[in-house]
């Protein structure tokens, strides 16, 4: 090609037919908009229910909170309903069947001797003595919250027989109520104190940033 030729040569100008929109670099996708504007719960609400274990703690421990407004309900004995002939008793295991055949939920009763060596009274499961659970059945009288007089219960002892799935204490009391009894009282003093340290947190943190 020639100087005179290369000189004679036109370059095609280019020229966008789009609309000029200097902020369309900022633009944000609908999905994108709805993290921008989130609050600050809804970014920590998102944040925390994809943790999964933490999700399923949050689950047992509001289970848990839920079980002391109906502590009375759930527990098979009153607090302070003791059996003397059944100190120190070991736990009872739960059983379905006996001897092959489909019973339900039970427990085998107590054989205790005592160890005339050691003094210690010597429980041992008797097969002859089958306790089958009751569920929504009539119990221990207690009083609801120390308000409202009651006898009825999720889950009582045989007639006549025991249900001891923790065992019992020193003075025949069920350790498996006490502790649904004392859940009670730990889980409540617990929150409190978040709740008050909550409050003075954020009274002191208010004054400050004055």
């Amino acid at each position: 090609m020639t100087a005179d030729a290369a000189k004679t040569e036109t370059v095609e100008h280019y020229v966008s037919t789009a609309p000029f929109e200097p902020y369309a670099a900022e633009t944000l996708t609908p999905e994108q908009e709805r993290f921008y504007r989130a609050s600050q719960w809804k970014i920590m609400w998102w944040k925390f229910r994809r943790h999964r274990v933490a999700v399923v703690s949050a689950m047992v421990l509001i289970l848990f909170y839920a079980s002391t407004l109906v502590s009375e309900f759930i527990a098979p004995y009153y607090l302070h309903t003791r059996n003397a002939k059944q100190i120190y008793a070991p736990p009872q295991e739960m059983h379905f069947f006996h001897e092959g055949r489909f019973v339900g939920p039970f427990v085998y009763g107590y054989s205790m001797q005592l160890d005339m060596e050691t003094l210690r009274r010597v429980y041992t499961p008797d097969p002859k003595q089958v306790h089958p659970v009751r569920f929504f059945c009539l119990g221990d009288e207690y009083k609801f919250w120390g308000l409202i007089e009651g006898r009825f219960h999720f889950v009582c002892p045989a007639e006549g027989g025991s249900l001891h799935l923790l065992g019992t204490d020193r003075l025949g009391r069920d350790l498996l109520s006490r502790i649904i009894y004392g859940a009670r009282v730990s889980l409540t003093v617990g929150l409190l104190g978040i709740i008050v340290s909550f409050v003075i947190g954020v009274t002191l943190g208010g004054i400050s940033g004055y």
